[in-house]
């Protein structure tokens, strides 16, 4: 099977020219991060894509799906180390604001509770009906919309599609776009939700949760796709626990793609590191059947180049191990 390689657009790639550049380079697909763009900013993606060569069946809409983000406001938040703070749903009077209430009474005092895929940490001192006091462990300026967990602690939120996610879905289904993913997919019974709402379209189940990973046979059956998606599944169960987590998620056999930080370094640089070459090598022999690029494609300038290279290490791998048929 030949490499797939989703490339994500941005304002590196948010030209005709930047769409082509990636599809001659070697891109199978484009991703559209629905976390981060409204339902005009999806239809001049989706105007890109089409003026760029790429058939919108090859686009991918990336839903928020279960997973809690900070709401959204203009500019930055600051805290300060040690000193109080609150945290409250979209539409309470804190000075952060998520955008999924559910989370504030799933807090504990005492829970460590982790922004923007764990870079910033704050300690839950109190938690009411609607509203929580958090210690933030270092100072920071914080921008909306980064996503929240709570490593180590499975919160069981009941999943749902947000407004906005539905908004965005009914253009991109409208256009023509062939492919939904749904972030924090770690039931089958979430898949079955996005398949009632989403109709006719391909779904993918991006496992970022240690719960989704022991059920990735059962999504494996009731997706159309997995993206093992690095970053949230290392904030979700904590840095350390993230290679046995892919190993298990390579062991099982399903085909799936990797994200997250594949080839951070050539957001910056026009080369990778030593260890993303060898890292990437080792996921194509494992099985992986491709690599979704992030930043490397949306805020770096070298994002055809990663691309390229992709195909050049995949042609250089040894054979895959054998993988259990796709459905």
């Amino acid at each position: 099977m030949s490499l797939q390689i989703i490339a994500t657009l941005g304002p590196a790639s948010a030209s005709a020219e930047g769409v082509r550049a990636l599809l001659d380079a070697g891109a199978t697909g484009l991703r559209v991060n629905g976390s981060h763009t409204d339902p005009e900013q999806l239809g001049r993606y989706l105007d890109l894509a089409e003026a760029g060569g790429a058939p919108l069946s090859a686009v991918v809409l990336d839903l928020q799906g279960g997973k809690t983000r900070l709401a959204h406001w203009e500019g930055e938040v600051q805290v300060t180390r040690d000193a109080p703070v609150t945290l409250t749903g979209p539409d309470g009077p804190g000075a952060l604001r998520v955008d999924r209430e559910e989370l504030i009474q799933a807090l504990r005092p005492g829970d460590a509770l982790r922004v923007d895929d764990g870079r910033y940490a704050f300690e839950v001192l109190a938690v009411s009906s609607t509203s929580a006091t958090l210690r933030p462990l270092q100072t920071a300026a914080l921008r909306p919309r980064k996503g929240v967990s709570v490593p180590g602690r499975p919160l069981h939120l009941p999943p749902r599609l947000l407004g906005r996610d539905l908004a965005l879905a009914e253009i991109a289904l409208g256009r023509g776009v062939g492919e939904v993913a749904l972030s924090f997919a770690s039931e089958v019974g979430w898949l079955a939700e996005g398949r009632s709402r989403l109709p006719g379209v391909r779904l993918t189940a991006k496992l970022e949760q240690p719960q989704a990973i022991d059920a990735i046979d059962a999504l494996s059956e009731a997706a159309d796709s997995l993206w093992l998606c690095r970053g949230d599944l290392g904030a979700e169960a904590g840095l350390t626990a993230l290679s046995a987590l892919q190993r298990g998620a390579l062991d099982a056999g399903r085909p799936l793609l990797v994200a997250g930080q594949v080839l951070h370094h050539m957001t910056y640089h026009p080369r990778p590191t030593r260890a993303e070459v060898c890292q990437v090598g080792d996921l194509l022999y494992a099985g992986a059947l491709g690599f979704v690029l992030s930043d490397e494609t949306a805020t770096g300038p070298h994002g055809p180049a990663a691309v390229r290279l992709l195909h050049e290490l995949a042609r250089g791998a040894p054979p895959p191990r054998a993988l259990t048929p796709e459905r």
